[in-house]
This record gives structure tokens, C-alpha cells and sequence, in this order.
């Protein structure tokens, strides 16, 4: 070889290697935090984005979400906190800022604040002088190692108020979690593989209480079938969030933002980004890298026409699939059976025998330890429409396993209804276990006229089961102490516990948009909706299209059923127009220059007038070129389908981009517009106005008699009327009869 050659190779070599050691010592010295700073923690993996911080509310973590404050005491030492984490994030970085205020009672140096991670200590921290009395802040790094999918905080307080003889349930023993309280995690987005399994993940996440948010994404206005299917599939995704919402923007042949999206495409109608996709020969369901994304994905619904496209959407949405890989291509899909009215999962059955198993929504939900265990809680939900008579039975047959109590000293089992007590009974000193038949405080008359506040059922309700021990701390002298170290106590209530409604028939006076936007009623009362019709224009805009999606979500969010049965029409001259009730989304059809219970009344015209001829795609709800009122509305319009008597219509109508958009903001939301009442609700950006306008019909099984009992009841006077007649055709008929009857004897 060239001597030159050799020494040139030489020289390379060094100089390559001179490059690494000055590169590891920059990369080194990077790496070293600054005097004072804690250093990041290492990520090793390669497909991981930017770093985000998240901060979070710890009181709003508390289970149930209801909470407004914390207080921790002698007896209630702990309080836990939950959080999830979406599967394609990664945490690197974790912490809890706790705020707190201990009582100026509490001894300093011997009482103490821990943090656990999923049972795991990350702190504990002494409590000096400086944090009692006034509030304290202390920064809890936790272990991002140990942070799984579902994680739970627990913040420990052990505190002290005397050095000898110290009664825990002393009321001066106390330290309240501020609202300032955050968690905060620093997350990276990370890139999955097309692993079709993980669905619903990473489109529909519930680890985290967050509003789910999935774009759908069509190469143009959608067809009345592809409508179909894009609601379908809202519907699963609207079952699997629940109460955290679900939102659903519509784009037309356009890119999202980086998020992931559902896209729909045929072989001859597909967006542009799609335009090199295989044509596929059937049903097709895959899991893409979305184009131009380090880390979002597609779910791409593909088929040669419309009718694959729904096939393809309906074998997704069911259970039992077994899906493998990238991509699920579903064969000869068999229909199910339609369901039978009322029987939506998440509302309790009228004339069955229920185990409280069925209820359950999560393993150990029916159990509960602790020095002073917090209540178990049973959500049980109700068909709205129910009617409650006299001859009703509403039964709780609750078995429960507790321990016992100890010699001396008594114990309580309670069951409460919406937060009030309905029952208590004393546990024997010698069981630790018992069984207690419970009459539920019915509601009498209409489920829905029952107020708020009365203790009685109503459309959600949270049954909860507790029991109280008597705990006797004993006193004494320093020289002479004696104390009692309270034990924890631990309940279960049996799933085999039963419940039972009877007797209870289902009656609504229509039109009631507080039935609508808490329920989803009528159209819920079969919770498939295959009773529903979809009114919507066929070239209809991507924000009502997206109004459809959200709409049909918040019901299977109600109901815990798929749409499956749904359908949709641009024709309102539709035979299903008639046999069904109708979903009616569009623009508003008239132009309101102001806002008042005749203008209510003037647009309930116009929808049933649009309906009742029969008016056809874009026509249905078109409003005429006139002056408009200066800030946006939008509407929501009930009133009796009138092609059909007994059916319903529901309008929902904007009259723009910008107050469609309100409108699909308050949809996705669960907790919004609950409070609205009438047949016609008109809101703008700042309000909410509702009327009751219009003539009302009744829908329902009620029986004649009960209708009849219920028209005189409401007329005092009538009473006494129909008691004097009776009195009168009995004695009547007594008189008769004795008269025939003295005369038989004579002859």
C-alpha cells in the first residue's frame, strides 16, 4: 500500500477520533445543570416529540369530580387522587405541588405530610414551625418510572396535637388541601405502530378525564349512506367517553391539525392526501401514519362504495372482534337483532330483578377501608319518561360483610339516596355481616316534574352505602396515660345485592327540551336509534355535519349503546320522515331581528311548515335573505312531527359558522345545556333563552284509568262530585235490590 495513503488514513483516524471525545465533553457539558437545578431525567427512547407541561387541579382528581375541598383528620388520615395517561404519551418529568394549611394546634417536628405513587412513598415531609398555622407549600417529585395508565395519589397526614394521651378524633387535629394544589407532568408524545389492537386507542383515550376530540375527514359533503356510517361510529366513541364528551369537527378533503383523525374513503371518492391508497376490494379498516405527522395516526374507513364503508364501520364498532395487525378487512357481517325500547345498558330495567354487579363500573368499586371508610357509591340511572302510581314497588335488597365491632362499642349500616338518608340499621356486636330490604322513596307521578332537591329517584342518581363505628378514646394523665389506637375497618357490599322496580309506567308530555338535552328522549327510548331518522341537507356544510356527529355521540353517552341503527335522509318528503322520530339539522329558517316568545312560536312554524311539505335537501331549512340580528344564534326547536302523530321532530339550527360552532362546543359537552326547559331555546354567545310555545302531545303506556284518576285529582271539585254521584248510584242500586229482594220474600 502507498506509504502517503497509510498516513493520510493515520491522520483521519485521529482526527475522527479528536471530533467524538470533543463532542462527548460539549454533549457533557450541556448536560451539567446549572448550581441549583435539578437535572432532567433521561429519555432513551428515539420516537419521542417535544416535552409539553401539563398542570392539573389535585382536587379535581378526587374521584367522582365533584369535589370542592379536602380535609384530612386524626381519623381520616388519607385522601387519594387519581389520573390517567394517554397511551401514546410518555412522562418524563412528575411532581405534585401540595398547598395545604394545618391547624395552629398541630405539634411541629412530629407531624408529618407523605405522598405515595400507586402505593409507593415519594416523600415524606416533616411539618416545622414555618407550615402550621398558615399555609405551606411543598414541591413532591414522583417517580415517573412507577406512572402506569391508571395512577393514584395518596396524600398521608399524621399529625400530632399532644405528646401523650391524644385522642385522634380531637377536632383540633386537621390539615385542609388547597384548591392551589396541582399535579404536573411533563409529557412527550410518542409514535405507535400501526397496531390495529390498540383501538379505540389512540383515537378515543378515557385514562385521562379529558373531552375526547376525533376529527373525521370525507373527500367532499358526504352522502346521506357515508352519513350514516360517520355516525355510527361517533356514537361507539360517544359510548366509550361517557361523561367527559366527545367533539367531532368534519373537514372536506382537508388535513387536520396535529391530532389524530378518522378519514373516509371510496375507491372512486377519497381525499387528495389518499390519492396513492390501493383501491381495496371490500371492507377495509386500517391504522395509518397521518401524512406529514411524527406522531399522529389515521384511522382510514375504506371500501369500494358507501354500503363497505357503513359494513366496515358497524364490524368495528362491535364487540368480539379479533383484529390483527395494521389492518381489518371484516367479512359477510350478520345484522343484529334491533333492540327492544327501554333497554339501553345504562338505564335500569322496570319489572326485573337486578344484581348490583350489573352497576358496577370498575373492579373495587364495591369495597371500602380506612379509619373512617368513605361511603360506597352505586350510580343507578332511570328511563325519563317513568310514571310512578300508587300500586308501585321500588325494593333494595342489600347484603353487606363489614368488621365487626369492637367489645362495648356499637356500629351503624346506612344507605343513602342523592346524598340524603333513606335507611340506617345497628350492626350486632357479634356479626360482621348483614342483609336489610329497603323501599326506595319513589317520586309519584312523572320521573321528570320531580323536583331536584325531594328525596325521592330521579333520572341519575348515586345510592351509597356506610357504616359508622362509635370509637372510645380514653384520657388520662401524663403519669397515668391511657389511649386507644383506632384499627381500620374495611366494608364490602355484596354484587349479588338486588334491586328492583315494579310498577312504573312511562308517560312524557312532549315537546320538553329538558328531556332532549339530558337524555337524549325521545330518540333514546330505543337506544339503538333505529327509531330515528337524521334530517339533513346533502351538500350539508362540514360545522352541521359535525353537529350531527356531536348530537348522536352525547346520546349513546346517555344510553351506553351503539347508533347502530340510525339513519339519515336529505329529503324531507322521506317516507321515514313519517314513521320515525326526526333529528332535523340546518340552518335556521327564518331570520331573527329580535328575541321573544313570538318569534319562538314563529320559528316552530317554520320547521314543522319545512317538514309538513315535504321540502327537499338544501330547501328543508333555507333562510331568506333579510336582515339578521347583530350577534349569532343558534336554536334548538322541538315540536310533534306533523306527519305523524305521537313522533317527535328536534331542530337543531344555526345560523352561521361562528354560532355552528357554539353549538357543537355545547353538544360535546355533557354538563351544558341541562338546564334548559321549553319547545323552542335560542342561544347566542352570552346566553340562553327558552320558551314553551307551541301545542303539547303526550307519548306513553299509561293506562286510561290512571289518566283519568289524574285529570280529577287535579280538580278538587270534581272529586267531591264523582264521590256524591258514586254515593248516589250505590244507594241507588241498594235500594233497588232490597225492594226486589222484600218483594221476593212477600210473594
Amino acid at each position: 500500500m502507498n506509504v502517503n495513503l497509510m498516513k493520510t488514513m493515520e491522520k483521519t483516524r485521529f482526527t475522527g477520533l479528536m471530533c467524538a471525545v470533543l463532542a462527548a465533553g460539549l454533549l457533557a457539558a450541556e448536560s451539567v445543570p446549572a448550581a441549583g437545578e435539578q437535572a432532567p431525567a433521561p429519555v432513551w427512547r428515539t420516537d419521542v416529540m417535544s416535552v409539553r407541561v401539563e398542570k392539573a387541579p389535585l382536587i379535581g382528581l378526587v374521584p367522582g369530580g365533584t369535589a370542592r375541598s379536602v380535609r384530612l383528620t386524626g381519623l381520616s388520615r388519607e385522601q387519594i387522587f387519581d389520573f390517567g395517561v394517554r397511551a401514546d404519551d410518555v412522562v418524563s418529568g412528575a411532581s405534585v405541588d401540595l398547598a395545604f394549611q394545618a391547624s395552629a394546634s398541630v405539634l411541629p417536628r412530629v407531624s408529618q405530610v407523605n405522598v405515595y405513587l400507586n402505593g409507593e412513598l415519594q416523600r415524606s415531609t416533616t411539618l416545622g414551625e414555618d407550615m402550621i398555622g398558615k399555609p405551606a407549600l411543598i414541591t413532591v417529585p414522583l417517580n415517573v418510572k412507577a406512572i402506569r395508565s391508571q395512577n393514584r395519589i395518596t396524600v398521608e397526614f399524621i399529625g400530632h396535637v399532644r405528646s401523650v394521651c391524644e385522642n385522634p378524633a380531637d377536632e383540633s387535629l386537621w390539615l385542609d388541601v388547597s384548591q392551589a394544589s396541582r399535579l404536573v407532568l411533563e409529557k412527550s408524545r410518542i409514535r405507535l405502530a400501526n397496531d390495529i389492537t390498540r383501538l379505540p386507542a389512540p383515537f378515543i383515550d378515557t385514562a385521562s378525564g379529558a373531552a375526547a376530540r376525533l376529527p373525521f375527514v370525507f373527500a367532499s359533503a358526504p352522502s346521506s349512506r357515508m352519513k350514516e356510517a360517520a355516525a355510527v361510529l361517533a356514537s361507539s366513541a360517544g359510548r366509550r367517553t361517557a361523561w367527559r364528551g366527545a367533539d367531532f369537527p368534519v373537514y372536506y378533503n382537508a388535513l387536520p391539525g396535529p391530532e389524530h383523525f378518522v378519514v373516509f374513503a371510496t375507491n372512486a371518492d377519497r381525499p387528495t392526501f389518499l390519492k396513492d391508497l390501493p383501491p381495496v376490494a371490500g371492507p377495509q379498516v386500517s391504522v395509518m401514519d397521518a401524512p406529514g405527522a411524527l406522531a399522529e395516526k389515521m384511522l382510514v374507513i375504506a371500501g369500494r362504495d358507501e354500503d363497505d364503508i357503513l359494513t366496515a364501520v358497524k364490524a368495528l364498532v362491535r364487540e368480539g372482534n379479533v383484529m390483527i395487525g395494521d389492518v381489518f378487512r371484516p367479512g359477510k357481517l350478520a345484522e343484529t337483532p334491533p333492540r327492544e325500547p327501554y333497554d339501553a345498558p345504562n338505564w335500569l330495567p322496570v319489572g326485573k330483578t337486578v344484581q348490583l354487579s350489573a352497576l358496577m363500573e370498575y373492579q373495587g368499586q364495591f369495597s371500602s377501608r380506612g379509619y373512617r371508610m368513605p361511603p360506597v357509591t352505586v350510580p343507578v340511572r332511570l328511563a325519563p319518561d317513568l310514571y310512578m302510581t300508587s300500586d308501585a314497588n321500588l325494593t333494595l335488597s342489600v347484603k353487606y360483610r363489614s368488621t365487626k365491632p369492637m367489645a362495648g362499642e356499637a356500629a351503624q349500616f346506612r344507605v343513602y339516596l342523592n346524598g340524603s338518608l333513606i335507611d340506617s340499621d345497628p350492626m350486632a356486636a357479634t356479626e360482621g355481616r348483614g342483609e336489610r330490604t329497603i323501599a326506595l322513596p319513589g317520586f309519584y307521578g312523572a320521573l321528570a316534574d320531580n323536583p331536584a332537591g325531594a328525596l325521592a329517584l330521579q333520572q341519575e342518581n348515586q345510592l351509597s352505602f356506610a357504616v359508622e363505628y362509635e370509637r372510645t378514646a380514653e384520657g388520662g394523665s401524663p403519669e397515668n396515660c391511657k389511649s386507644v389506637m383506632p384499627l381500620t375497618h374495611q366494608m364490602e357490599i355484596e354484587p349479588s345485592s338486588t334491586i328492583r322496580l315494579e310498577g312504573l309506567w312511562h308517560e312524557a308530555r312532549l315537546p320538553d327540551l329538558r328531556l332532549f338535552l339530558r337524555t337524549g328522549y325521545p330518540f333514546t327510548k330505543w337506544a339503538d336509534l333505529s327509531h330515528t331518522v337524521v334530517l339533513i341537507a346533502e351538500k350539508a356544510g362540514a360545522n352541521e355535519v359535525s353537529t350531527m356527529l356531536n348530537a348522536v355521540a352525547r346520546m349513546s353517552a346517555v344510553t351506553g349503546a351503539v347508533a347502530d341503527r340510525v339513519r339519515v335522509t336529505s329529503t324531507a318528503s322521506d317516507p321515514l320522515v313519517a314513521e320515525r322520530d326526526v333529528l332535523a339539522i340546518g340552518p335556521l329558517p327564518t331570520r331573527m331581528s329580535d328575541i321573544n316568545p313570538e318569534r319562538a312560536l314563529e320559528l316552530q312554524g317554520s320547521v314543522g311548515d319545512a317538514i309538513r311539505l315535504g321540502k327537499d335537501d338544501a330547501h328543508v331549512f333555507r333562510p331568506p335573505e333579510a336582515g339578521v340580528i347583530g350577534e349569532a344564534i343558534s336554536a334548538v326547536v322541538a315540536l310533534e312531527n306533523p306527519r305523524s302523530g305521537g313522533h317527535s321532530v328536534v331542530a337543531l339550527l344555526s345560523e352561521g359558522p361562528a354560532s355552528s360552532l357554539e353549538l357543537n362546543a355545547q353538544l360535546a359537552n355533557p354538563a351544558s345545556l341541562r338546564n334548559v326547559t321549553g319547545s323552542v331555546a335560542v342561544m347566542t354567545p352570552s346566553s340562553v333563552s327558552s320558551w314553551a310555545v307551541g301545542e303539547r302531545y303526550t307519548v306513553g303506556d299509561l293506562p286510561w284509568y290512571h289518566k283519568v284518576w289524574r285529570r280529577i285529582s287535579r280538580h278538587p271539585g270534581w272529586l267531591v262530585v264523582c264521590a256524591l254521584a258514586s254515593a248516589l248510584v250505590i244507594g241507588l242500586a241498594a235500594f233497588v235490590f232490597m225492594r226486589r229482594w222484600v218483594g221476593g220474600r212477600e210473594k
